[in-house]
Order: C-alpha cells, then structure tokens, then sequence
C-alpha cells in the first residue's frame, strides 16, 4: 500500500484524537510497518483490548486503516497501517492551540525514540570512518542553537526540505546497489540557550554546535 506523502487533519475530533500520546506512539509504529493489534499488544507490553480500543479510534478518525488480513487459528486477523507519512493540523483548527502544542511535541518526543532505537540497531559499519575528511562520511551527527527571526528560520526549511525531496527521489535509481540510510530531523524554538558562549550582536544569527565525536564549533553568521 502506497501511503499518501501528508495527510491534512481538518475536524477537531481528529485533532483531539491524534493528540493523545498513546495514540501518536501507535500511530508512529504503523507509519513504519503494518500491525496487528496482537502485534502492538506484545510491542509496547499492553492489554490487547487496550489497544484495540486505540486502533478503533485512530481508524474511526481516518489516520489509519486495514491492509489485509489473514487467518490464524480460525480468527481473522487485521493489519493496519498508517494512511500517511506525516499528519499536520489544517488552517482552521491552529487556534485550538493546545491541542495542536501536544500533538507536535508528542510526534517530536516519538521520532527522537525512534531514532535512539534505531541507533542502537545499526550495524558497525554505521559509525566506522575510513578517513579523516569529514566532508566523504556517509553518515552526520548535529545539535545546533540559531538565533534568527522566526520567519527566516521558516524560509530555510523550506529549502531544506526540497532538499530532503531530492534526497528520496534518489532511491529510486539505486535500489539495487544502494545501501540503507536513516534520517531524522527535528527543529523548535526554545526559550534559553544550553551552549555557553557570548551573546550576539544585534541582528547577527548565533550559531553553537555540538557537532561530529562531540566537538563544539561556536561562531556567528
């Protein structure tokens, strides 16, 4: 099944179902792969009519849906899987603020727990360096404080991700001979700085990284 790149949510009951944190974990797991709710059960260690109490909501709502099914033992099993890549509130509910607040941090909060899972996973090879020249390492470890106005943060991203698009219209011509790769990207504003250092000066962005094995690169662009 080919999921759908975005999918808008435009009710408020969708909203509010979304936001719980239990569903958005649930939710996370069926972007990856298909599941059944036995399946679920056994991976986050819950009551299997707890979980199918979510899975019947998130279905109710449109965020997910059955694949297939198959049976086992004389009982039909179902396998859901996620309508879409990503799921962002529509125009008319971002007034309702705090519902859509907890949505974004939660969806945050669950792909940096991917992404520690899938860390711990990767093979060897995935952090082995032939040479010194960071520039040819096939991998990329960064955390960064930026001061800029909000509006250009915004613009940026939106460069990036057409250069995230690039990046996956790639795959399409080295499937063979391709290796795999995992990216996660989070970015939010933040209230105090972590990285100690001078502050800027006026109208100049404030870059600090923590950047490969650990090193700290402060400067100012």
């Amino acid at each position: 099944m080919k999921l759908e790149r975005v999918f808008v949510i435009e009710e408020y009951e969708q909203l509010k179902a979304v936001s719980d944190p239990f569903r958005t974990k649930i939710l996370s797991h069926l972007i990856e792969k298909a599941y059944t709710g036995q399946q679920l059960a056994q991976l986050l260690e819950l009551a299997r009519s707890k979980i199918h109490y979510h899975l019947n909501e998130l279905e109710k709502n449109g965020f997910i849906r059955v694949v297939k099914t198959e049976v086992k033992n004389g009982i039909i099993q179902k396998f859901y899987r996620a309508v879409a890549w990503s799921f962002v509130p529509g125009d008319r509910l971002l007034p309702h603020r705090t519902e859509v607040e907890n949505y974004f941090r939660e969806y945050t909060l669950n792909a940096l727990n991917r992404a520690r899972l899938r860390a711990l996973s990767a093979p060897e090879e995935a952090f082995q360096v032939q040479t010194a020249e960071r520039d040819s390492w096939p991998r990329i470890t960064l955390q960064m404080e930026v001061r800029v106005k909000p509006e250009r943060f915004a613009e940026w991203l939106s460069r990036y991700r057409k250069l995230v698009q690039e990046l996956d219209e790639m795959e399409a011509g080295e499937e063979e001979e391709g290796k795999l790769f995992y990216m996660t990207t989070v970015g939010f504003q933040i209230d105090q700085p972590w990285f100690e250092g001078d502050e800027p000066e006026e109208g100049q962005a404030y870059v600090k990284a923590a950047q490969e094995q650990d090193e700290t690169k402060n400067g100012k662009v």
